[in-house]
Order: structure tokens, then C-alpha cells, then sequence
């Protein structure tokens, strides 16, 4: 009944040794409050897939997780962040689903969830949502070339949502009347399977509208049993996005889910300092533009997106190490929780963090286990971090001035990359 109540009264210098995290750094007691906040996130229990829920907090403080797919919710499970301001959750313990949504009951405003899909010779990584928008926008599918991509929509809510779908390929805009007031019920889980309706297209983009409730979306690509997963976002004008090190293709994809021109100018931050205008140029109406990210460096890079016109900025990876997508961030901050960060049992992994500022700072990359470890390091105005990941729950980084983080994972082929959340008040 305390799920149901909440849903409906709803609407979030390399010398440096690593060093154990001092008592002080521990997260505080709960905070008291009335209405706890929420996250929504992907859940995919299918085959040898299985999901592992990451919550990480300021504060030891109890928190709930229940699924939900077909117009109720399963079995709940409670827990707390503890000590550490962390947990690590496999969907299994809550209920045996297949594809549905998770609802996670957070113990403080300052508290961040993530997902990790693996098994299956697949891994993908992804933040949960918080509150949803009117509009929402996602693009880089494909269904060309035995490629499957679909579209969750989850509404985590006590009554029933309406959304209008402009879905844009290389074909143009698609009409087909299962794209037009898509009905998605009151907590449920509905999934659109663009390959079966418009199989291939080499390049698709979901502009999703709600006309009543509201709806939380994202996109599932699959690549010869490899999958990334991200999440459909508000457009905006401004982007960061960090870029890890290696891959045989990174691209930047820039798309826009409006009728007008949009002109676009990309400056890159790497080994060479900043290249203003690295890319620049002139996006269609309903269209995109896709950058290569190699052909300057094969090191960890920056970007920042400034456009005219709403777009929604977006990383894809490519390699033999893995395939993986993540959406970019609009804000830079000093405080970023990176849930489901964690080295894979025999694999690489790393955080890549980018100064954003004009300003020399230092960065504590503080992992968020049993025996949380911290590790400070300068970073140069401009500059770049890469640190390697250890197994934790997830990371808290924590800068002396604005920046943007990512992490990014890699095991037997299969990789992850998924954005920070900033943290504005933690």
C-alpha cells in the first residue's frame, strides 16, 4: 500500500595512492521527510539477461524497490543504503519479470539509481529517471542489417497516459497509425518493436509527445546479441559528454526532433588542449548529425554541443570491446553519483571525468563498497581524468569546480557507458 500511495501522491596527480575513506565521509543519518523521491528504471529479465538495480545516497536511510509491468505492482523489496550510501539489487530478488519497469522509493532528495543488463554475451549500463517531460527524444537506432532496436514506454503512475510518437528514419517521417496516441495503462510496461514495424532503416529517431499523464522512455538497441540501452531525454541547447579512451568507432550523434534548421558548432577537449568549433554545421529539420570522434585521438576526449535550436546530444561506441550508448548531460557539477559503476570480474573499466572550467581543480573519486577507498587528483582547466574502475556499487566524485563524469566498462566483448547524475545539493 506504501508503493501505491507514493505513486499516486507523486506528480530526481597519478602519485596519489588510494587511501581508506575517512569516518567523516560517511553518509549522515535520514533526513526527515513526507513523500519519499522517486526514479524509474528499465528492467529486463529476459533469456540469460538479467538486471542488477544500483542505489547510491548521502545518507544511510531506507529506500523501496517494487516492479510493476501489466497494470499493478509485484512483489516489493525493502533496503537500506547503509554505511556505505549504497546497494546493489538483482531485479530476481524482487520478482521473476521479463520486461517491465522498477519504482525505487529513495531515502533523500541528494540519491541516484542506475541499471546494469548482463549475461547473454551482453552488457548495457544506464541511469534511471526521474521526472518525466512533455517531451522526450531519442535518437541512433537502427533496424538495418539484422540490427533490433524498440522503445519502453513506463508509466509508473495511478492513471492511464496518451503519447503521439514522431518516429524519423533515413526513409523520412514514418506514418503508421501504432505510432498515434499510444495508449500506455496506468503501472505498466509497454514495449514497441521498431523492427517489426519498420525494419530496415539504418538510422531512426523517436520524438514521443504526451498529450495526458506522463511517460518515461527508453531505447533498446541490439547489435549480433549485443546491447545498449539510454534514456529518451528532454532536448536542449547545451551538451557535455566525456569520451573514454580507445574504440575502434566513437560517434557523436546530434539529433532534432523539430521542423526548423538548427546550426550546431562542437569544441573538442583533449591531449592538444581546446579545438573551438572542432565540428560545425547545420542540422536538417528531423534530422541528424553523426561525427566521428576517432579520426582526431584515440585518447579519452570532451565535447560540448552548443546549438540554435533544441537537440538531444548522444554517444555511441562501436568496437570489438563493445558497443554501448549514453546520452549527454546538460549541467556541469561539482558532485556526480555514477550508480552501477564497477569493474567487471575479469574485465577493464574506467571513470573519465572532464574540467569544464577555466580553473585548475581536484577530484576525489570515492568508490562506494564495503571498503570504500578515495583517491584525490589535480586536474587542469580543460583537462581530462581516466581512472580505473574497482568493484563497488557504484562511485561519488566529488571536484573542487564544475565537471561532467562518465563510466564505461568492458568484458569478453560486451561493454557499458553511461553518464554521471549530477548531484546540485549533495
Amino acid at each position: 500500500m506504501r508503493s501505491i500511495a507514493v505513486i499516486l501522491m507523486f506528480g530526481l596527480t597519478l602519485a596519489v595512492s588510494f587511501l581508506p575513506t575517512p569516518d567523516r565521509l560517511e553518509p549522515g543519518p535520514e533526513p526527515a521527510r513526507v513523500i519519499p523521491p522517486v526514479s524509474v528504471c528499465p528492467i529486463f529479465e529476459v533469456g540469460e539477461r538479467r538486471t542488477s538495480v544500483s542505489v547510491l545516497s548521502s545518507v544511510n536511510g531506507p529506500g523501496r524497490l517494487s516492479m510493476f509491468s501489466a497494470g499493478e505492482a509485484t512483489r516489493v523489496l525493502d533496503f537500506r543504503t547503509g554505511r556505505t550510501g549504497s546497494v546493489t539489487i538483482p531485479a530476481s530478488d524482487v520478482a521473476a519479470v521479463g520486461v517491465a519497469g522498477g519504482l525505487i522509493e529513495m531515502p533523500s532528495d541528494t540519491t541516484a539509481s542506475g541499471v546494469v543488463i548482463a549475461g547473454g554475451g551482453s552488457r548495457a549500463a544506464e541511469s534511471c529517471a526521474d521526472i518525466p517531460s512533455g517531451q522526450a527524444f531519442i535518437a541512433g537506432g537502427s533496424t538495418a542489417s539484422g540490427a533490433a532496436f524498440d522503445v519502453q514506454l513506463v508509466n509508473p503512475y495511478a492513471g492511464e497516459a496518451v503519447v503521439d510518437l514522431t518516429v524519423t528514419t533515413d526513409a523520412g517521417i514514418e506514418s503508421d497509425e501504432r505510432f498515434d496516441a499510444v495508449i500506455v495503462p496506468a503501472l505498466s510496461s509497454i514495449t514497441l518493436d521498431l523492427t517489426q514495424i519498420i525494419g530496415g532503416r539504418d538510422s531512426i529517431s523517436v520524438n514521443i509527445e504526451t498529450s495526458r499523464g506522463s511517460v518515461l522512455a527508453f531505447g533498446r538497441q541490439t547489435t549480433d546479441q549485443r546491447t545498449a540501452v539510454w534514456r529518451a531525454v528532454a532536448p536542449g541547447q547545451d551538451w557535455w559528454l566525456p569520451v573514454p579512451e580507445g574504440g575502434d568507432t566513437k560517434e557523436l550523434v546530434i539529433g532534432s526532433p523539430t521542423n526548423a534548421e538548427i546550426e550546431y558548432q562542437v569544441d573538442l577537449y583533449g591531449p592538444a588542449g581546446v579545438v573551438e568549433s572542432f565540428a560545425s554545421g547545420t542540422i536538417g529539420p528531423r534530422e541528424m548529425a553523426v561525427l566521428s570522434l576517432t579520426t582526431e585521438t584515440t585518447e579519452a576526449v570532451g565535447v560540448r554541443v552548443i546549438t540554435t535550436g533544441p537537440v538531444v546530444s548522444s554517444l555511441w561506441i562501436d568496437s570489438a570491446a563493445g558497443f554501448a550508448s549514453t546520452t549527454g548531460s546538460q549541467v556541469d557539477a561539482p558532485v556526480w553519483f555514477l550508480p552501477g559503476a564497477s569493474l567487471p570480474v575479469g574485465g577493464v573499466g574506467s571513470v573519465v571525468v572532464l574540467n569544464t572550467g577555466i580553473e585548475s581543480v581536484t577530484v576525489a573519486f570515492r568508490s562506494l563498497n564495503q571498503t570504500p577507498l578515495t583517491r584525490s587528483l589535480p586536474l587542469s582547466p580543460e583537462g581530462l581524468l581516466v581512472v580505473p574502475l574497482v568493484q563497488a556499487d557504484g562511485y561519488r566524485i566529488e571536484a573542487t569546480g564544475p565537471v561532467v563524469a562518465l563510466w564505461t566498462s568492458q568484458l569478453e566483448g560486451a561493454g557499458t557507458a553511461a553518464m554521471g547524475i549530477p548531484v546540485q545539493d549533495g
